[in-house]
């Protein structure tokens, strides 16, 4: 009786402990942002001619008044479109930039975040959150969409005025996102560079660069998903446009790969070292309103 009653406390406890652990749903996570090799043949971007035809996207800041000079310049081409070469400046203002930052490190302390050295961190996941990234990209659409909406319209209204078609629109938006200089944010909570702060600061490694596309594309009236593999440790977006090469199936649909990382990956070319669908999956995240 007495042994009985023992292993029936002992039970318990560690039917608590479980319980508390799932509800906490502490996760490990390895970063992903690892660069891809260039596409063989590797597609040479040429150099910029300044008698060259471009359309110029104008200055975006946010706010309104923010000085000229806090605004990043990007200048990238867009084969098929003319005229191909496209230019864009964004700049925030130093307090939404600081916000912007504040937001993401005060996300980090609720979800009780630890970097664990290089590429690695924890953080109590909310609940619902399961183990991988989506309530935190989640988290940052949400935070950044007013700065990231402003920047969206003003590819939408490029868009309007140019009767662009959706795979132009996409071909537009990904030219952009992909000219944003590669980086490894490893200062930065959940090792990620709001979507916001991407073309602010010119910097972003492949997720931080996927979720200010997914949130650009859909702005634009463009189906696109977020594509993760905590096993590649990459990410990347989905395109739900007609084409060939590698599709990944969502709720009845196939979505085209787009990888982000660098300039001369063609919609639907995934690099050889990812090439394996079956480690893929699609993280559902919601639309957000700035």
């Amino acid at each position: 009786m007495v042994a009985r009653s023992w292993k029936t406390l002992l039970s318990l406890v560690l039917m608590g402990a479980l319980m508390a652990f799932a509800s906490w749903g502490l996760v490990v996570s390895r970063k992903a942002g690892r660069l891809p090799d260039p596409p063989q043949p590797r597609t040479e971007v040429p150099a910029a001619d300044p008698q060259e035809a471009m359309r110029d996207l104008g200055v975006v800041l946010v706010p309104e008044d923010t000085p000229p000079e806090r605004a990043k310049s990007y200048d990238w081409r867009v084969d098929g479109m003319e005229p191909a070469r496209q230019q864009l400046a964004y700049g925030l203002g130093e307090a939404v930039e600081r916000g912007l930052e504040q937001a993401h490190r005060d996300y980090s302390v609720r979800l009780r975040y630890r970097a664990m050295g290089p590429e690695r961190f924890t953080y109590v996941a909310p609940p619902g959150c399961g183990t991988d990234m989506r309530c935190i990209y989640a988290e940052l659409m949400r935070s950044n969409a007013e700065p990231v909406r402003v920047l969206g319209e003003r590819f939408a209204t490029s868009i309007r005025e140019r009767g662009l078609d959706a795979a132009q629109a996409t071909e537009l938006i990904l030219g952009f996102v992909r000219r944003i200089r590669y980086e490894l944010p490893g200062d930065e909570p959940f090792g990620i560079v709001p979507p916001g702060l991407v073309p602010a600061q010119d910097r972003g490694d492949c997720d931080s660069k996927a979720v200010l596309a997914l949130m650009l594309l859909r702005q634009v009236g463009v189906d696109a998903v977020m594509l993760y593999s905590d096993a590649l440790a990459h990410a990347a977006i989905g395109v739900g446009l007609p084409g060939t090469g590698t599709r990944i199936p969502f709720a009845g649909r196939g979505y085209q790969y787009a990888e982000l990382t660098a300039e001369g990956w063609p919609l639907g070319m995934i690099p050889p070292q990812y090439d394996k669908p079956q480690l893929w999956r699609v993280l559902p995240l919601p639309d957000v309103q700035g």
